[in-house]
């Protein structure tokens, strides 16, 4: 049997521009409440489940650095959004075998590849 990912759960201290940033790439977001009276704010992308939950107090760097791969329409225009908006660019949209995508940083340091497809 092979293990399938369902759901992806990262922590953030900085949920407003997190969210801001996610709903960018398209992502709308729904609440949920969870033990203790917390909440979390999830999405389902192609049957993934993604939530990002609120540590005010976490260090940045603390957190774990890895990539986020999406899936997006018109990567020039969204990239240009994202840098619009004070978001940091690390990768201008660049063709490559695979396609064209480029990479932008997210609130807490996350590096974001957006793929053209």
């Amino acid at each position: 049997m092979t293990a399938s990912l369902r759901s992806l759960v990262i922590a953030t201290s900085q949920i407003k521009d997190v969210l801001r940033f996610y709903q960018n790439l398209g992502l709308e977001f729904k609440t949920k409440k969870v033990a203790l009276g917390t909440e979390y704010y999830w999405t389902l992308a192609n049957g993934l489940e993604i939530a990002f939950l609120e540590k005010p107090d976490i260090k940045l760097e603390a957190q774990p650095h890895y990539l986020l791969s999406f899936r997006v329409k018109e990567i020039d225009k969204k990239y240009q959004q994202f840098v619009a908006n004070k978001f940091i660019g690390i990768m201008d949209p660049t063709d490559f075998d695979e396609g064209r995508k480029a990479i932008v940083l997210d609130p807490d340091g996350r590096s974001v590849e957006m793929l053209e497809g």
